[in-house]
């Protein structure tokens, strides 16, 4: 049976919240004649025909339970939300720095939190460890606990790291406080106690991204910094390898530990078993919500790959479509980095261009941006620069004082 946490009611409870404020919202801005900003019209619009299009093929096409496709319409659609309603609450500079300071606040809570569940381990309550109905996140024939921070499984936890380390690096290239260093290094490491492979290298992926657009010139120079970055990372990943090749932790990251090695084979067992679905079923797909974690753990095609999930779910034409409202909002991010001068912009376009280019990679394999806490966190900060973004072309717009 499965079993509802209280932390999914409350956010439910406010998903539903947002929605019926901002569809009033807009039902009095339309017959007011309230002008939008067209970046955030176009972003409403392409929302609402995904929207639209789901509930065609949700009504029309899908014979799976319908439960099951309104959660699914839940977790791909209605959980997107706070990036369309981060705008029309969040109305100065100082109002959006403040809430990604309580979200950073908050965040380190959780941080240390975690590595208090690696070290303590089994000598805490199960309700400490992971949500109800579900079991420890551990290693076979290991004493070892995985850190949740009861966000979910140890793969959301260990992504949902790598979304606070990139806004901290962010800041730190940018404000330049050398407390911001430690506060990286201590969220670095509990992203590393989760011994989550695809984490540890979106640890890379994050300091190579946000690396590269801090420093992008065409110069020699940078050509010289980047090249050295890359290589000091090799040298250490290296030098980490030969030196600890016995550990269990050299084992994990290499793949050759027994959990990881029945883990590979299953995510590619099952992409393949996907992919065999999908070529007789690419245009009606398996049905809403019939793959996410909305789904029938029994009838599931595909457990792991947030990518493959959305297309074996929705079909060829709708997946794409899913797909290009992710890329979308990555690359009108990438622009606002290099077109604006607001610094509080360039922060927050850095980290979520960096966060992005793990999560997009990732999720080939695993469904760590699907959880929760992921999800909602990825769409509120896309939101909040949004608001940040539409603040900067509106005092760039505003006439001069007389």
């Amino acid at each position: 049976m499965t079993q509802t946490n209280l932390g999914t009611l409350l956010i439910d409870g406010l998903i539903l919240i947002m929605l019926l404020h901002l569809s009033f919202e807009v039902y009095a801005g339309y017959y007011q004649g309230i002008a939008v900003q067209k970046v955030y019209f176009n972003f409403l619009a392409a929302w609402v025909i995904l929207l639209l299009l789901t509930c065609l093929k949700l009504f029309l096409i899908d014979s799976n339970p319908f439960t099951e496709r309104l959660l699914g319409v839940r977790n791909n659609l209605l959980y997107m939300l706070p990036f369309l309603y981060a705008p029309l609450f969040f109305k100065s500079e100082d109002s959006i720095a403040n809430i990604v300071r309580l979200l950073l606040s908050l965040s380190l809570v959780l941080v240390f939190f975690s590595i208090a569940q690696f070290y303590l381990g089994f000598q805490l309550p199960k309700s400490l460890l992971v949500l109800r109905g579900e079991e420890v996140f551990s290693f076979y024939q290991t004493t070892i606990v995985r850190p949740t921070a009861l966000l979910g499984n140890t793969i959301i936890f260990a992504s949902f790291t790598l979304i606070i380390f990139a806004l901290y690096l962010a800041k730190y290239y940018y404000v330049g406080r050398k407390r911001y260093l430690l506060i990286l290094a201590v969220v670095g490491f509990s992203n590393i106690l989760t011994l989550t492979r695809a984490s540890i290298t979106g640890l890379a992926i994050v300091i190579v991204v946000c690396f590269f657009l801090y420093y992008l010139k065409p110069t020699l120079l940078f050509v010289l910094r980047f090249t050295g970055l890359v290589l000091l990372m090799a040298v250490i990943v290296w030098g980490t390898i030969r030196s600890f090749e016995d550990t269990f932790f050299v084992q994990r990251l290499t793949g050759e530990e027994v959990t990881s090695q029945g883990s590979t084979a299953v995510h590619y067992q099952q992409l393949e078993e996907s992919t065999n679905y999908f070529k007789t079923n690419y245009l009606a797909g398996a049905g809403v919500g019939s793959q996410g974690a909305s789904g029938n753990p029994a009838t599931k095609i595909i457990t792991d790959g947030f990518w493959m999930q959305i297309i074996v779910e929705n079909g060829v034409v709708l997946g794409i479509l899913y797909i290009l409202f992710h890329v979308a909002a990555a690359l009108f991010a990438l622009r606002a980095f290099f077109k604006s001068d607001s610094l509080q912009l360039r922060q927050l376009s850095m980290a979520f261009v960096a966060f992005s280019a793990y999560f997009f990679a990732a999720s080939i394999l695993n469904s760590g941006f699907a959880g929760r806490a992921n999800f909602i966190s990825y769409w509120l900060l896309f939101g909040v620069l949004l608001a940040q973004y539409i603040i900067v072309q509106k005092s760039r717009h505003a006439l001069p004082r007389p």
